[in-house]
């Protein structure tokens, strides 16, 4: 959800990255923790996989594998892991789709991430590793990612065969019930699916941070931790003051204070009630989300920026600008 009112076409950009960048961050914080990747993996990898690596033997590769074109689609996270009969490595490849619209082509840019790694491996002289790649996904649309035949369904069985397939672990968080939530041990991993959930409100987590009675006993270390939940809570709900502050007192201290002056702090910067509003000039014409939603829908189904541009009374430029940086 674009936390954005009305507001001057030249910000767009500056504006969607910071959403990007807010989606970015606050997994990347989540999942370099060890501890938190451990109990995630152990919680929702497929169980025969399980059975055949060690958890235990994880280790975090951020970024080592990734060139500068993927960056535009994967966040930059590797967990290598050993096989628990045979030691041999491997890697899973935690790759995070925050795009506004699900992507038909992303097991096409996952293909190029694999091969092109394994292509740099055998160039060094390196022993190729097999990578599985995990899809995490953010947002808020249902999304049955497509086989790579799909894509080509216009073609004959005889000419599909030949095509490169493989398999992927799929996840999307917006399909996490409250039963698989509850079920997670792990006070810290449970704040962060809370967190991470589209469709989990910021009352609906404040209440999950309040049935959680260790919160009196984390270090601070947690503590941050669940404050810069709470922000991208903030930044990416829709909130009632009234509702927010009377359960947030309720929390346990320090937490609440914690977050009081982080709610404090944001709300003083017009990122809360629609400070934004009528602050910056020139108005983009309608509403800024459904313009963004309709240039990303129109551009997987493939349509070209100048055909884009035309519906949407835009210029090509910031068309592709908008697409490029999704």
């Amino acid at each position: 959800m674009h936390r954005i009112y009305h507001i001057n076409k030249s910000i767009i950009l500056l504006m969607f990255d910071d959403i990007q960048n807010f989606h970015d961050k606050i997994i990347k914080e989540t999942f370099s923790k060890p501890a938190l990747a451990k109990e995630y993996f152990r919680q929702f990898l497929p169980e025969k996989l399980k059975e055949l690596i060690d958890i235990e033997s994880m280790t975090i590769e951020n970024g080592s594998y990734l060139t500068d074109d993927m960056r535009e689609y994967f966040a930059d996270l590797l967990f290598k892991f050993k096989l628990k009969e045979k030691g041999e490595k491997l890697v899973i490849s935690l790759l995070f789709e925050h795009k506004a619209n699900p992507d038909k082509h992303v097991l096409i840019q996952i293909g190029h991430y694999i091969f092109s790694q394994w292509v740099k491996e055998l160039r060094n002289k390196q022993k190729i590793i097999p990578i599985i790649p995990m899809i995490y996904y953010q947002g808020k649309k249902e999304w049955e990612v497509p086989k790579i035949t799909n894509i080509f369904n216009a073609y004959p069985e005889e000419i599909l065969k030949y095509l490169p397939t493989f398999d992927y672990i799929f996840f999307a968080i917006n399909t996490l019930t409250k039963q698989q939530l509850d079920e997670v041990t792990d006070v810290m991993l449970m704040i962060a699916l809370a967190g991470h959930n589209p469709n989990m409100d910021l009352v609906s987590l404040i209440n999950k941070l309040n049935d959680i009675k260790s919160l009196k006993r984390i270090d601070e270390s947690d503590r941050n931790f669940i404050k810069h939940i709470f922000v991208y809570k903030l930044w990416t709900s829709k909130t009632n003051k009234k509702e927010v502050l009377s359960l947030v007192k309720s929390l346990p201290t320090p937490i609440n204070h914690d977050i009081m002056s982080t709610y404090d702090a944001i709300k003083k910067e017009g990122k809360l009630e629609g400070k934004l509003e009528g602050k910056l000039e020139g108005k983009l014409e309608g509403k800024l989300e459904a313009k963004l939603e309709m240039i990303f829908a129109m551009s997987n189904d493939g349509f070209d920026t100048v055909r884009i541009a035309k519906i949407v009374k835009m210029s090509p430029e910031e068309v592709s600008d908008i697409i490029n940086k999704r």
